[in-house]
Protein backbone atom coordinates (compact mmCIF):
# COMPACT_ATOMS: atom_id res chain seq x y z
CA UNK A 1 0.00 0.00 0.00
CA UNK A 2 1.31 3.37 -0.64
CA UNK A 3 2.28 5.56 1.75
CA UNK A 4 0.23 8.60 2.83
CA UNK A 5 3.09 11.04 1.00
CA UNK A 6 2.53 9.02 -2.13
CA UNK A 7 -0.83 9.11 -2.24
CA UNK A 8 -0.62 13.29 -1.46
CA UNK A 9 1.49 13.17 -4.49
CA UNK A 10 -0.39 11.01 -6.56
CA UNK A 11 -3.55 13.58 -5.97
CA UNK A 12 -5.24 10.86 -3.91
CA UNK A 13 -5.05 12.49 -0.97
CA UNK A 14 -5.21 16.66 -0.85
CA UNK A 15 -1.50 18.33 0.10
CA UNK A 16 0.42 21.67 -0.83
CA UNK A 17 2.85 20.42 -2.94
CA UNK A 18 5.57 23.11 -3.68
CA UNK A 19 7.82 20.57 -5.73
CA UNK A 20 7.54 17.48 -7.82
CA UNK A 21 10.82 16.24 -10.11
CA UNK A 22 11.61 12.86 -11.10
CA UNK A 23 12.97 11.87 -8.00
CA UNK A 24 11.27 13.93 -4.76
CA UNK A 25 8.95 16.39 -4.16
CA UNK A 26 7.95 18.90 -0.95
CA UNK A 27 4.87 19.33 0.28
CA UNK A 28 3.84 21.97 3.28
CA UNK A 29 2.94 19.66 6.30
CA UNK A 30 -0.02 19.26 8.09
CA UNK A 31 0.38 20.34 10.91
CA UNK A 32 3.26 22.89 11.12
CA UNK A 33 5.28 24.25 13.39
CA UNK A 34 6.05 27.97 12.05
CA UNK A 35 4.44 29.44 8.75
CA UNK A 36 6.93 27.54 5.67
CA UNK A 37 7.05 24.34 7.45
CA UNK A 38 7.76 21.70 5.03
CA UNK A 39 8.64 17.91 3.93
CA UNK A 40 10.67 16.99 1.22
CA UNK A 41 10.15 13.30 -0.16
CA UNK A 42 12.13 10.91 -2.06
CA UNK A 43 9.57 9.70 -4.08
CA UNK A 44 10.92 5.73 -3.16
CA UNK A 45 9.15 4.45 -0.50
CA UNK A 46 12.40 4.06 1.77
CA UNK A 47 11.39 3.92 5.93
CA UNK A 48 14.74 5.28 6.43
CA UNK A 49 16.71 8.01 5.18
CA UNK A 50 19.78 6.36 5.20
CA UNK A 51 18.47 3.57 3.40
CA UNK A 52 18.35 6.10 -0.08
CA UNK A 53 21.24 5.37 -1.99
CA UNK A 54 23.72 7.94 -2.33
CA UNK A 55 22.61 9.02 -5.62
CA UNK A 56 18.95 10.01 -4.15
CA UNK A 57 20.06 10.78 -0.84
CA UNK A 58 22.52 13.81 -2.65
CA UNK A 59 19.69 14.94 -4.73
CA UNK A 60 16.74 14.97 -1.94
CA UNK A 61 19.67 16.78 0.37
CA UNK A 62 20.32 19.37 -2.78
CA UNK A 63 16.31 20.23 -2.99
CA UNK A 64 16.46 20.79 0.75
CA UNK A 65 19.16 22.77 0.75
CA UNK A 66 17.50 25.41 -2.22
CA UNK A 67 14.46 24.82 -0.50
CA UNK A 68 15.56 26.21 3.05
CA UNK A 69 17.09 29.09 0.77
CA UNK A 70 14.12 30.25 -0.52
CA UNK A 71 12.27 29.79 2.80
CA UNK A 72 14.94 31.91 4.47
CA UNK A 73 14.42 34.76 1.96
CA UNK A 74 10.33 34.71 2.54
CA UNK A 75 9.65 33.98 6.41
CA UNK A 76 11.07 36.14 9.53
CA UNK A 77 13.57 33.80 10.96
CA UNK A 78 17.56 33.36 11.89
CA UNK A 79 17.95 29.68 9.85
CA UNK A 80 16.15 26.79 8.30
CA UNK A 81 16.17 24.55 10.68
CA UNK A 82 15.90 20.46 9.11
CA UNK A 83 14.87 17.40 11.10
CA UNK A 84 14.01 13.90 10.32
CA UNK A 85 12.36 12.22 12.52
CA UNK A 86 10.33 9.71 10.71
CA UNK A 87 8.76 7.78 13.79
CA UNK A 88 5.27 9.09 11.98
CA UNK A 89 5.23 8.18 9.05
CA UNK A 90 7.22 5.04 7.77
CA UNK A 91 8.22 7.23 4.57
CA UNK A 92 11.76 8.93 4.58
CA UNK A 93 11.22 13.01 4.78
CA UNK A 94 13.07 15.49 6.05
CA UNK A 95 11.53 18.59 7.69
CA UNK A 96 12.21 22.11 7.08
CA UNK A 97 11.35 24.51 9.30
CA UNK A 98 12.47 27.86 9.31
CA UNK A 99 13.42 28.99 12.91
CA UNK A 100 14.58 32.10 15.39
CA UNK A 101 15.68 29.75 18.19
CA UNK A 102 16.17 25.85 18.96
CA UNK A 103 13.36 25.98 20.74
CA UNK A 104 11.24 26.11 17.44
CA UNK A 105 12.19 22.99 16.37
CA UNK A 106 9.83 21.24 18.93
CA UNK A 107 6.76 19.38 17.57
CA UNK A 108 5.19 19.63 20.59
CA UNK A 109 4.19 23.00 19.06
CA UNK A 110 2.77 21.66 15.85
CA UNK A 111 -0.60 23.35 15.39
CA UNK A 112 -3.85 22.77 12.52
CA UNK A 113 -3.34 25.75 10.09
CA UNK A 114 -6.04 27.20 8.27
CA UNK A 115 -6.19 25.61 4.18
CA UNK A 116 -6.60 29.24 2.77
CA UNK A 117 -3.32 30.39 4.82
CA UNK A 118 -1.70 27.23 4.13
CA UNK A 119 -2.68 28.00 0.23
CA UNK A 120 -1.48 31.33 0.41
CA UNK A 121 2.07 30.11 2.13
CA UNK A 122 2.36 27.51 -1.04
CA UNK A 123 1.50 30.60 -3.55
CA UNK A 124 4.45 32.18 -1.51
CA UNK A 125 6.95 30.02 -1.97
CA UNK A 126 5.96 28.36 -5.75
CA UNK A 127 6.23 31.86 -6.90
CA UNK A 128 9.42 32.65 -5.81
CA UNK A 129 10.72 29.47 -6.65
CA UNK A 130 9.23 29.63 -10.48
CA UNK A 131 10.55 33.35 -10.56
CA UNK A 132 14.11 32.09 -9.82
CA UNK A 133 13.66 29.64 -12.88
CA UNK A 134 12.90 26.66 -11.09
CA UNK A 135 10.72 23.89 -13.29
CA UNK A 136 10.20 21.46 -10.87
CA UNK A 137 7.48 23.36 -9.08
CA UNK A 138 3.73 21.90 -10.15
CA UNK A 139 1.05 24.42 -11.52
CA UNK A 140 -1.30 23.76 -9.23
CA UNK A 141 -1.02 23.84 -5.24
CA UNK A 142 -3.71 21.07 -4.27
CA UNK A 143 -3.79 18.14 -5.95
Amino acid sequence: MSSLFTRIRQGELPGHIIWDDDHCFAILTLKPIREGHMLVIPREEVDHWYDMDAVLNAHVFGVARLLSQTMKHLFPCEKVGMMIAGLEVRHAHLHLIPITAIADLDFSLAQDRDDALQAETAFTLRSALRDAGFTSVPAESVR
